[in-house]
């Protein structure tokens, strides 16, 4: 075994070790990318903000070499929540190397895919003089605030599209060349009531105001799977994927609930038009009084699979086509970055498991195409 494949599996478990749950502050594991990117002569910016709940979170965007052109790895820190987690020979973040695995929660989302590009930077010549740009992000999992800020705020990424850095994404493809995926709109309808004790006739229950919506919902979320408007064939499924839940305030069953919340995802795709699902939507909410807003969204996200950037990378993965994909990524907020592609280790189906994990046979490989990936653009952009 290699001495940069042993230290991929090290590096690996230590970005796992850090419990960096979207819920809570990921600063402990960004100062640990910035300091592995500053040891090999990366420039650091530090870019930190509060978010809703008031939780220090941190993006770390680096920079090594000069000119134009160049490559970008792009990813996040931040993982999902592990209450459900289901192994009983390691905890959620005290990783295990078993049966050719390493189990941890973010081994496959995507700190496997960190570690085998933090590896190979650090074993490639510093003294190359085009650019290496690194683009390390938080709250990905919930809402891509960190990217957002990326976007507005990094002298780097601004540089990156003003000179069309290549961009690899490395969310889990299972080192497939991705060119296109879904995005994603989050939507509230509310209801409010009053609430009491339910032993009295004072309170007022908010689900009655909401329940009478239902069908006329339910009817528009039917015809979004079936009329081809709202397709793309690009994608499989290749509708909407219109999800619903229903949130009660307060949840005690012995209080009048004052509040009924229903919401919304619809996974948006390119060149299908949502938006007269909306305007549906909100005169249903006219009709029965209820609230309607959107709260969260990121467009969805293609390139041309012609692209010279995609063709290279399929060549190097030795693969005939690229692919779309229907989870959506920080590319999605990031695209004025026009040549991006999406290509990292692990397979989807294992990410925000109760099992998480990533296979060791996937972690070399990423080791061994992002090292010719990076070679080649570097080589190509001199």
């Amino acid at each position: 075994m290699s001495r940069i494949w042993e230290r991929a599996i090290d590096m690996t478990q230590q970005l796992i070790r850090f419990p960096s749950v979207s819920s809570t502050s990921n600063e402990a594991v960004s100062q640990f990318v910035a300091d592995v990117l500053a040891s090999q002569g990366f420039a650091i910016e530090w870019l930190s903000y509060r978010d809703e709940h008031g939780i220090e979170k941190v993006s770390v965007v680096g920079k090594r070499g000069t000119g134009v052109g160049g490559v970008g790895y792009l990813a996040h820190t931040d993982v999902v929540p592990a209450n459900d987690w289901s192994l009983d020979f390691c905890g959620p973040f005290d990783p295990v190397v078993r049966d050719d695995r390493i189990y941890g929660r973010g081994a496959c989302d995507m700190k496997g895919s960190i570690a085998a590009a933090l590896v190979v930077i650090s074993s490639m010549d510093p003294d190359r003089q085009v650019p290496t740009y690194f683009v390390i992000t938080s709250d990905e999992e919930v809402g891509m605030h960190g990217a957002r800020f990326v976007n507005a705020h990094s002298q780097f990424f601004e540089e990156m599209v003003q000179h069309q850095t290549i961009g690899i994404v490395g969310e889990p493809t299972r080192l497939g060349v991705v060119h296109a995926h879904k995005g994603g709109l989050r939507f509230e309808i509310l209801a409010r009531g009053r609430s009491a004790h339910t032993s009295t006739t004072d309170g007022v229950n908010a689900n009655y105001a909401l329940f009478p919506a239902l069908p006329s919902l339910l009817e528009l979320r039917d015809r979004s799977e079936s009329q081809s408007q709202f397709h793309s064939q690009e994608f499989d499924p290749p509708t909407l994927s219109w999800n619903m839940t229903i949130v009660n305030e307060p949840q005690a069953v012995n209080v009048t609930p004052s509040m009924a919340k229903l919401n919304n995802f619809l996974r948006t795709m390119p060149g299908v038009n949502h938006e007269p699902i909306l305007d549906q939507v909100m005169h249903v909410c006219d009709s029965y009084g209820l609230e309607f807003e959107r709260t969260d969204w990121v467009d969805p996200w293609s390139v041309d699979p012609g692209s010279s950037w995609i063709q290279m990378m399929l060549e190097i993965v030795q693969s005939e086509m690229s692919q779309s994909v229907c989870y959506a990524t920080d590319a999605g907020v990031l695209q004025r970055l026009k040549p991006m592609l999406i290509c990292g280790p692990g397979d989807i189906q294992q990410a925000h498991r109760s099992d998480e994990w990533i296979a060791l046979a996937q972690l070399e490989q990423g080791v061994s195409i992002y090292r010719e990936a990076f070679m080649r653009l570097l080589l190509c952009s001199r």
